[in-house]
């Protein structure tokens, strides 16, 4: 097992009291010693600690800290379980057991991330220390993300997706010239000093597109974004998204952003779209390659700009995709021509052709209502295999329009029985 480590980021101290957090960070080689199964980690310090207790002999983590003022401060610990759950972990602070996290069955929904927050009081003294510890009842694998100490009534934490360069620093270093960093309270966006004010426009832009995502997911993710910009032929600059919300894009994409802005979709759509594939992430919602991400995406494009413009970039693509299933339909459910359709894209198509009728039919509460019902039949993504992924969209649009969507589904051409992309697996060998 590949051991990654946090970053322990400087505690600053305000006028009532430190604040403090470690995250995890995959850079960080140094480590420090486990003794007698307790790792030790200051904040400010240049060592991270194993993110998982319960691994490599870890049974506790200790955090001592300076704070000279006694009182109230919130606790927060983002984590996830070790897939063979359940997990759970107690923590202490000062010695004294403050609570205990949430049971995460980790075995069932072994994607899932949580987020725990503790009421803890420091008591006289400059000295203290949070404890994190294994509890005797749950020995499985906890991964820990990152860990704040924080002041009553600050918003929620959010530690940056933990595949995120991270700090301006680091991202000179890459760029190998003068960035810069905009910061807003859902996501981070690096770019180089000359993109300084594209930079600081797509972060308000991301922001507002945040907004109308957690009204249609239902949901208020636990990561903050990481929107990264390298020269082209960077690695880092792939154009995707990666871990629980790192989106790497070449400066193209910004000056493009720069130059369009909001009155062409083609401006921002490829942030907007990742942004989408990442709160979809949360429920697990795979087997359909990019199209239920593309499908939510032009509902909240669609909230974001004038309809004129909206319809300029949507129009074309509802037509493609019409295009492409009747194609397929034609060819006798198969893929008529790999190289004008390869096959992640004939899938793709297909199912936006899908979606779009089940929108127009069902109404514009469509995909909120989806993921209402995908949390009330608790995630059930989680534990699909992969040649039953397909069925079990039918079964939650079956809640939604309350008959079996089965029909529906076969006759846009999509096999039911098969490990996507369906075009690729059935017939890859007729």
């Amino acid at each position: 097992m590949k051991t990654i480590w946090l970053l322990a980021l400087a505690w600053t101290l305000t006028g009532t009291a430190a604040a403090w957090e470690l995250r995890r960070d995959d850079l960080n080689p140094k480590r420090p010693p486990i003794v007698d199964g307790t790792v030790t980690v200051q904040p400010g310090g240049e060592t991270g600690f194993p993110r998982y207790l319960n691994e490599l002999g870890v049974k506790t983590i200790r955090i001592p800290f300076e704070d000279t003022h006694p009182g109230k401060r919130t606790l927060s610990i983002v984590w996830t379980g070790g897939s063979q759950g359940p997990d759970r972990f107690s923590v202490a602070v000062d010695g004294i057991t403050v609570g205990v996290s949430q049971t995460a069955d980790s075995a069932r929904r072994p994607s899932a991330w949580y987020r725990d927050v503790f009421t803890v009081t420091l008591g006289a003294g400059a000295d203290h220390a949070v404890e994190i510890r294994a509890m005797d009842d749950y020995q499985s694998a906890v991964e820990l993300a990152g860990v704040q100490l924080e002041e009553i009534g600050k918003p929620p934490y959010r530690p940056i997706c933990y595949e995120s360069i991270e700090t301006l620093a680091r991202y000179e270093a890459e760029i190998g010239s003068k960035g810069f960093v905009a910061e807003s309270e859902h996501l981070t966006v690096f770019a180089p000093l000359a993109l300084a004010a594209q930079a600081k426009a797509l972060s308000a832009f991301l922001e507002n597109a945040h907004a109308e995502m957690c009204a249609v997911y239902g949901i208020d993710p636990y990561f903050r974004f990481s929107v990264e910009h390298y020269p082209v032929g960077h690695k880092r600059g792939w154009g995707g998204i990666s871990g629980a919300g790192t989106i790497g894009y070449t400066v193209e994409a910004l000056e493009r952003f720069g130059k369009l802005g909001t009155t062409d979709v083609r401006g921002f759509a490829g942030y907007t779209e990742e942004m989408s594939h990442g709160f979809k992430s949360y429920f697990k919602c795979s087997g359909t390659y990019e199209a239920l991400g593309v499908a939510v995406q032009e509902d909240i494009v669609r909230k974001l700009v004038p309809k004129a413009v909206a319809d300029a970039f949507w129009e074309p693509e509802h037509r493609q995709w019409e295009q492409t299933r009747k194609a397929y339909l034609s060819a006798g459910r198969k893929n008529p021509d790999v190289a004008k359709y390869p096959n992640n894209v004939l899938y793709t198509r297909i199912l936006n052709d899908l979606f779009l009728s089940l929108r127009a039919a069902y109404g514009p509460n469509l995909w909120p209502d989806f993921f209402t019902a995908v949390r009330q039949l608790d995630y059930p993504l989680d534990r699909t295999k992969p040649t039953e992924a397909l069925r079990t969209y039918t079964d939650i649009f079956s809640v939604l329009f309350a008959k079996d969507m089965r029909p529906r589904f076969e006759e846009q051409g999509i096999d039911l029985n098969a490990d996507p992309p369906w075009g690729w697996q059935t017939y890859a060998n007729e």
